[in-house]
């Protein structure tokens, strides 16, 4: 047989899908043309001009996956309610200025037709329709496809051009009325594209039973670290971009370069399965949104003056890129769109929202990171009100949003409450001889340690209205981390934790032996509950490929070996989570992503590391955790409390992975090779 091409083969993919849903996909009608020999396509298409050659890429340098043209980023999906998900993609037409702009017959908008099925194949179609992208919108397409199914698993595609998009998988949101007792969820933050391989999100990609994929900020950067410099674009000539001036290494300098970094992202193989294959929520953080330089600049020989980036313009591109779905209040209620229209933020600096998991859970995205971007001029008048003057972290809008939120959600019975969260919320300091002491100038710190006031206030509601079994999912440390909720840390006071035990497993590296300190005990006897203050637990589970513990002490040392790093990161473990009782798990130096199994019983609670150095790197188990849902008291071999997080060995189980009872046929994935940038 003869060679069969790259774009023989994305096309031949497309065999995947009936003839049917791929005729309506691009619009055909009797013609003979086509891509294959399977599929005839349209005589008049007016939305292809003559220009698009996507054969003929000499000269086009821009980051894509070019055998996926025009569907080059892939598609997504997020933000599921129980009736609709938002449904995502972008089209690409490659020519010599870059991005499609227009042609030289006045192109300035396209056509797109979508479809959604109950199968991988496309062949029981529920709902279809058009839409219409333009260059303002970055050539984005967000449809919100409404008359779902709750709970229930779908595939989806896009066409344009005579082409068709890969195809993907979403799910819903249970109803108010579901029976079925598991979520899953993955737990993702700070994905530095230079810093790692991101085997993590091909892992993800990989599994078949999970309800969502929630991200916790920094999903993308805006600079690259001098001391994290993993892996750099490459371009099609097999050149490497790590050139400190490009603009796929270094910090943008206007909107097109933001945008540009999404697409450098999205056509990255593992996030794009990654996307493919579930739904996501996102939220932002400093280098989502952050408009001003990096400290790569430094050594760059760009002109800071040319640069002309806008908060407005960092907040627009973030909800054009990603499937999220707009909040439609400042109650947080989800934006819905039925009439196939983009659905266009009516607040773009309000990411704070809500999304409904049925009787099991509420998911509260917050957001502690807008507020420090703008001038105290721009503050919103009433920003400081709920604290009497005090500073705050949240404003009063949002504080009003995640107190009433959680109130109602533990009135309604819902079991858990999980909030997607940027940074460490728990105490992390050197702690005071008691709560009405401090200790000036401490050397550590989180954004929160100059806001207790705001978090003593926030847990006390908690308290005062016996709302628990709270979880927050917290990015920024770039380690896995897990605490116990507590206003403060002091050392004499009623909380009280066992000491410190090595965690006996190792990491993603042989080299990284004993990874991290866990807790020897629980802290609780028969009957007595030493950690009762707490009103939640916290689980931090690392960054996919950012920096931690090992690399500061490689930068301290330099010329140091990675067991000498790794060595100096466990001691710095150790000092912390000796200082911080409400810490019950803390691991510096592994990479990777998290997994959260819930129930009306328990959380389970997975840390799942990579080597962030090697590609395609396996997936490992590194410590597992569990917070039940209801006390017993007199469980053996140790009490169950509410509001509490512990290594699950402590209560008898072995360190086994959990799995959802529902395994979905994947989405089709093109074979490997196309997924080259």
């Amino acid at each position: 047989m003869p060679p069969v091409s790259r774009r023989t083969l994305i096309k031949g993919m497309v065999g995947i899908a009936s003839a049917s849903s791929v005729a309506f996909l691009t619009a055909c009608n009797s013609s003979n043309r086509s891509h294959n020999s399977e599929y005839p396509l349209p005589d008049d298409d007016q939305n292809s001009p003559q220009s698009a050659d996507f054969d003929n890429l000499l000269g086009f340098d821009y980051p894509i996956i070019d055998a996926l043209l025009p569907f080059a980023h892939g598609v997504a999906s997020g933000d599921p309610m129980q009736d609709r998900v938002i449904i995502w993609t972008r089209i690409t037409l490659p020519d010599e200025r870059g991005p499609l702009v227009s042609d030289p017959q006045g192109f300035t908008e396209a056509k797109v037709n979508w479809l959604l099925a109950t199968d991988p194949e496309l062949q029981d179609v529920i709902a279809s329709g058009n839409t219409i992208t333009t260059a303002e919108r970055d050539w984005t397409v967000k449809v919100d496809v409404a008359g779902l199914n709750p709970e229930t698993s779908y595939y989806y595609a896009f066409g344009a051009f005579q082409r068709t998009s890969i195809v993907g998988r979403t799910r819903t949101a249970p109803s108010p009325a579901s029976t079925s007792d598991e979520l899953r969820l993955a737990v993702v933050s700070c994905s530095s594209y230079w810093s790692s391989h991101w085997s993590g999100y091909g892992h993800i990609a990989n599994r078949n039973d999970l309800d969502l994929v929630i991200h916790l900020g920094d999903y993308i950067y805006d600079f690259v670290d001098q001391d994290e410099e993993v892996r750099a674009r490459i371009d099609r000539d097999g050149v490497t971009r790590n050139d400190i001036n490009d603009a796929d290494y270094r910090d943008w300098l206007n909107i097109d370069e933001v945008r540009r970094r999404y697409a450098l992202y999205r056509s990255e193989p593992n996030l794009l399965r990654a996307h493919q294959q579930h739904p996501w929520t996102i939220i932002w953080d400093n280098h989502d949104i952050d408009p001003s330089f990096g400290n790569e600049l430094n050594d760059s020989s760009i002109d800071r003056g040319t640069q002309t980036t806008t908060l407005a313009d960092t907040i627009n591109t973030f909800w054009l890129w990603t499937p999220c779905r707009p909040p439609a209040d400042l109650q947080g209620t989800p934006l819905t769109v039925d009439d196939g229209s983009y659905p266009e933020p009516p607040l773009p600096q309000q990411l704070w929202r809500k999304l409904d998991y049925g009787p099991l859970a509420d998911i509260l995205c917050t957001d502690i990171e807008l507020y420090r971007q703008l001038d105290n001029d721009q503050l919103p008048a009433d920003y400081s009100d709920h604290l009497e003057g005090a500073n705050s972290l949240l404003g009063k809008n949002q504080y009003t949003f995640i107190t009433e939120q959680m109130k109602a959600s533990s009135e309604a019975g819902k079991t858990w409450r999980i909030l997607p969260h940027q940074t460490w919320l728990a105490p992390w300091n050197i702690p005071a001889l008691t709560a009405e002491t401090t200790v000036p100038g401490s050397p550590i710190s989180t954004r929160w340690t100059d806001f207790s006031e705001e978090r003593s206030q926030w847990f006390q509601y908690l308290r005062d209205n016996s709302i628990v079994n709270n979880v927050v999912l917290s990015g920024d440390m770039h380690g896995s981390w897990a605490s116990d909720l507590v206003t403060d840390n002091a050392l004499i006071s009623r909380y009280q934790s066992s000491v410190p035990l090595p965690n006996l497993r190792t990491g993603s590296r042989p080299s990284n032996i004993l990874a991290g300190f866990g807790r020897a005990g629980t802290g609780n006897i028969a009957l007595i509950n030493n950690r009762a203050d707490s009103v939640g637990v916290e689980f931090a589970p690392s960054s996919m490929g950012r920096g931690g513990a090992d690399e500061m002490v490689a930068n301290a040392l330099a010329g140091s070996t990675e067991e000498v790093q790794i060595a100096g990161a466990r001691a710095l473990e150790l000092a912390s989570i000796t200082a911080n009782k409400n810490v019950q798990y803390q691991e510096w130096v592994d990479h990777g992503y998290g997994i959260i199994h819930l129930n009306s019983e328990e959380a389970i609670f997975e840390f799942w590391w990579q080597d962030k150095t090697t590609p395609d790197s396996p997936d490992v188990l590194g410590y597992q955790m569990v917070s039940f849902a209801h006390d017993d008291s007199t469980a053996l071999p140790a009490p169950h409390y509410r509001n509490q997080i512990d290594n699950v060995v402590l209560h008898g189980r072995t360190v086994e992975a959990s799995n959802g009872r529902r395994s979905d046929l994947p989405a089709p994935m093109p074979p490997g090779e196309l997924l080259q940038l």
